[in-house]
């Protein structure tokens, strides 16, 4: 759990420098993440990949201290890991298993999680140019293209340069990281990264919804 929590975590933090041209795309997605740490209720749904293969996240966030994770693998849908957090306490089970309680180290893990991805205001979401307006199915939606981080040499390169060689270039990654804000409200309605090209077949994908009627409760018993 402590692993997928850190993969999603990790999802969201993309530090980049802003530039003048960006800065107007920048303040707007900046602009909506701090409108959305300040909603009361926020479900996010995910798709991602795992050592296991293919699995699905949902997270539901209530202020101002209540959390609620489910992870469905597709080989044991029926078998969800259910992770529940309400204040400084949390407690976790596999399908229908009896409820968990968890211990402080990692019940602190998942407290900084819940503030560090929603109920905080954000310091920085990465630097982005505008792509536009477009529908994405039936949502009318406003996107944003994540620049490329400035590359930091590898100790590989940094050796090769110290014995006056010609260092290799380092991987170049494909994937880039596409953020959709609701026209209607302004708010972050998904996260994708994709290859130049495919953004209708992403590499990872979570979106974003607001329901009103979100309730999390301590487990009974």
């Amino acid at each position: 759990m402590t692993l997928i929590l850190r993969a999603a975590a990790a999802a969201l933090v993309v530090a980049a420098s802003t530039t003048a041209a960006s800065a107007d795309c920048t303040r707007e997605v900046l602009q909506s993440f701090t409108r959305q740490s300040n909603t009361d209720m926020v479900r996010k749904e995910m798709n991602l990949i795992g050592e296991t293969g293919p699995f699905t996240m949902t997270i539901d966030y209530v202020k101002p201290d209540r959390m609620r994770q489910v992870v469905k693998t597709l080989t044991a849908p029926d078998k969800p890991t259910e992770t529940i957090l309400v204040g400084s306490d949390a407690w976790s089970r596999t399908g229908t298993d009896a409820w968990q309680k968890l211990d402080k180290s990692t019940t602190d893990q998942i407290v900084s999680f819940f503030k560090s991805t929603f109920a905080e205001t954000p310091a920085n979401v990465g630097t982005f140019e505008c792509l536009g307006a477009e529908t994405i199915e039936g949502q009318k939606v406003r996107a944003f293209k994540g620049l490329d981080e400035p590359k930091q040499k590898t100790p590989e390169q940094i050796e090769a340069e110290k014995r006056g060689e010609k260092p290799a270039e380092a991987p170049k990654n494909e994937a880039v990281r596409v953020v959709y804000l609701d026209v209607g409200t302004g708010l972050p309605a998904r996260i994708i990264f994709a290859r130049e090209g495919m953004l209708d077949k992403p590499i990872f994908k979570e979106v974003y919804s607001y329901p009103t009627d979100i309730k999390i409760e301590k487990p009974a018993g």
